[in-house]
């Protein structure tokens, strides 16, 4: 009986603890972000466009993985905290290609303010486009499965 009364409180804690923690955490950009290796790609990749401040300290959502031209990406999406329907950031990757946008607008505007990142006459000029700008109006992460081929395809 002893042994049960120890062996409960011990996996409450074992449950909780950093390492338990960190498996749940999802890969958020800002979680991206501190691999050295990841972040100097981003950076290389932004190249000279300037990045917004409110991006250190972004709200984020979690990953959502899509596929385009039949091969798996990763999509990350950053927004202002406290207005993230005007400042939002998305970044769709793989192992070798890096793609984004930076969406800007101001309360109840018609006018957007679209940066492209990457895009060039490959697939991700039209698909590529259609899933970050997806992203950015909620429409991948309410149908995520829209955005993903079947499998063997």
């Amino acid at each position: 009986m002893r042994f049960l009364v120890f062996a409960i409180p011990v996996a409450i804690l074992a449950l909780s603890s950093p390492l338990a923690m960190a498996e749940d955490t999802p890969r958020t950009l800002s979680v991206h972000m501190r691999d050295t290796t990841f972040a100097k790609r981003v950076g290389t990749f932004l190249g000279k466009d300037e990045r917004p401040d409110w991006l250190k300290r972004a709200t984020e959502s979690e990953p959502v993985g899509v596929t385009m031209d039949g091969k798996p990406y990763t999509v990350l999406l950053a927004c202002k905290q406290h207005d993230c329907r005007n400042h939002q950031f998305v970044l769709m990757f793989d192992d070798k290609n890096m793609y984004g946008l930076r969406y800007e607008t101001h309360d109840n505007s018609p006018k957007e303010e679209l940066t492209w990142f990457n895009i060039g006459g490959g697939p991700e000029s039209i698909d590529g486009k259609t899933i970050l700008y997806a992203a950015i109006t909620g429409s991948l992460y309410n149908h995520p499965k829209a955005f993903q081929a079947p499998n063997g395809q």
